[in-house]
């Protein structure tokens, strides 16, 4: 795999770590179906070679750690698509993932890379794939833990259409602070109780 490849890879688990690790359904705690979604955004990385990246983005944080997850299409010189799809659980999964759209039939993620702590994988999509989300209302992404039960981690789909067909935005940017208000939110979001 080129350098660049692995720095684009990189950059798609840092979106979707940065909207919040995990999966609602993740943990016992009710804590970590208290979810905080990101609004979709787009970001696009301009290549030496003159070509492009570009990440339609959104996530979800929970109240406690780890929980929510992240989603993201990524268009790479806007010809090559794919999906990359991130679900952190306390709970051991058995190594399946799958996205699904409104109601429709689940679409497995093949060969999802799963650990302790839940699962991440890339699904190759066309531009159909990419149509379907801006007339759809959710898209989740599921696993199957252990003992056979369903962790699902919806993402509303209001705004992907705009975000997809819109300008690229920079990358978040923090609010101007003090530097005391910026150690109390770091520290806040650095501690976040773990999920029981």
């Amino acid at each position: 795999m080129n350098p660049f490849m692995k720095r684009a890879l990189v950059l798609s688990a840092v979106i979707a770590a940065r909207a919040g690790c995990g999966a609602a359904e993740a943990a016992s705690d009710p804590r970590a179906t208290q979810l905080t979604y990101q609004p979709w955004a787009k970001i696009c990385v301009n290549r030496p070679d003159g070509n492009s990246d570009c990440f339609i983005s959104s996530g979800a944080k929970g109240a406690c750690q780890p929980s929510g997850g992240g989603i993201a299409v990524w268009i790479r010189d806007g010809k090559q698509r794919s999906l990359s799809v991130n679900l952190v659980t306390k709970r051991m999964l058995d190594g399946t993932l799958a996205v699904r759209i409104d109601q429709g039939v689940p679409i497995a993620v093949p060969d999802p890379n799963c650990g302790e702590l839940g699962c991440r994988g890339k699904l190759d999509i066309d531009t159909d794939f990419i149509e379907g989300l801006k007339h759809a209302r959710a898209i989740s992404v599921e696993a199957m833990t252990r003992d056979h039960q369903t962790v699902s981690l919806p993402f509303a789909l209001a705004g992907f259409a705009e975000a997809f067909d819109g300008p690229a935005g920079g990358p978040p940017k923090v609010a101007e602070m003090s530097s005391d208000e910026l150690k109390e939110r770091s520290k806040r979001s650095a501690n976040l109780p773990p999920c029981e």
